[in-house]
């Protein structure tokens, strides 16, 4: 017969055999919970604490099963609260842990309310509201070169010192303005308008720069009494056509004409009286004037106030806004006039309007001493 094994007596703690650490059981967390449940021999049975690989307090809403409702009550109070909990007992615990997500979502933080909104501002002009497609559409561009006394006088300083006439300077730049205009697209026409008393189309559209070039350095300037604008552009509305679009802000159009004037009178007054077919042209999304005024600057006193006045009706021409205006003195440095037909290289459907424009590199730099030449 068989005697059993000596065993504490009834009411005698049995000793717990501890197993030993493992990397499932890195603490031997299992094994040190007492009797009442509790870890480190922790005879409270009202304080419970987080089975090991449980989620410790913080981490939302979710928590372990194993943990009684007192331990998940306080943890979500403490860490929405920051209220210390009432001692925990069964019944209140489980009254407690109902509205428990009506506690937490009032105590959320609210979404900020709408701020009222400003009243907006005024529209901006009509010449800001117009809206073309973006396109690098093919241009046909008209060059009008100026050939009036002004033209060959040397004021202009060249980049050897020396003195040359703005004629010589104008064909070096248009010859460079066409080239690098073709590099960029091939697709691009040109054609010259020389002007003397009235307007004369030389070259008709080419997308060879050198057809254009032939006939550019053969130009001698003569004695102009007047200059009528209506002539002019009566000359280039005779030999273009427009593209007719259905929808102007959807649907991109197959080319755009340009017109960019080299001027350089500044005695008189511009004559102007536009036809309606005149200002249907000049109204076109597709049709861009744009102007490099030569002028004497403050060399003769007496005519700064006309060359002003002339430079101001060039850019009472543009209602849309797309055009760009440069006025250049002669009196300064070659330079100027390369840097402006420099900012002319940009496709009009493309560049931003003339007061957006910056062509310094950093933020601080002043545009005016940053030279661009092509």
């Amino acid at each position: 017969m068989e005697t059993p094994d000596p065993g504490p007596a009834d009411g005698e703690e049995r000793p717990v055999e501890l197993r030993p650490r493992t990397r499932s059981n890195p603490e031997g967390a299992e094994d040190r919970r007492s009797s009442t449940g509790s870890l480190g021999g922790n005879g409270s049975p009202s304080i419970s604490q987080p089975a090991v690989g449980s989620r410790v307090e913080g981490e939302g809403e979710a928590s372990t099963s194993e943990s009684l409702p007192s331990s998940t009550t306080t943890t979500s109070v403490n860490s929405v609260a920051a209220q210390p909990a009432p001692p925990a007992t069964a019944a209140s615990a489980a009254s407690a842990s109902m509205p428990l997500p009506t506690a937490t979502a009032k105590e959320r933080p609210k979404p900020m309310p709408p701020q009222p909104t400003l009243p907006s501002a005024a529209p901006p002009p009509a010449e800001y509201q117009l809206r073309v497609p973006r396109v690098n559409c093919p241009e046909k561009v008209i060059i009008c070169l100026d050939l009036s006394e002004e033209m060959s006088l040397p004021k202009l300083e060249s980049f050897n010192g020396s003195r040359t006439n703005a004629l010589n300077i104008s064909q070096k730049m248009i010859e460079m303005f066409v080239r690098t205009k073709h590099k960029i697209d091939k697709r691009h026409e040109f054609a010259l308008v020389v002007i003397n008393d009235d307007a004369l189309w030389l070259s008709g559209f080419t997308s060879d720069p050198r057809e254009l070039c032939s006939c550019l350095y053969d130009l001698e300037t003569n004695m102009c009494d007047s200059f009528n604008l209506e002539d002019l552009l009566n000359v280039i509305r005779q030999k273009i056509e427009l593209p007719s679009m259905e929808n102007v802000q959807t649907i991109p159009p197959p080319y755009v004409v340009r017109t960019v004037l080299i001027y350089s009178r500044h005695a008189g007054t511009l004559q102007f009286n536009p036809s309606e077919a005149v200002n249907k042209m000049l109204q076109s999304p597709y049709f861009f004037f744009d102007v490099v005024y030569l002028h004497n600057g403050v060399d003769d006193q007496g005519d700064e106030t006309s060359w002003r006045d002339n430079y101001t009706s060039f850019c009472n021409l543009d209602s849309k806004g797309m055009c760009y205006r440069y006025e250049v003195s002669l009196c300064g440095p070659a330079i100027e006039l390369h840097n402006c037909m420099a900012k002319l290289l940009a496709h009009p459907l493309q560049r931003p309007f003339q007061s957006h424009a910056s062509y310094s590199l950093l933020e601080g730099d002043d545009p005016q001493d940053v030279e661009a030449t092509v």
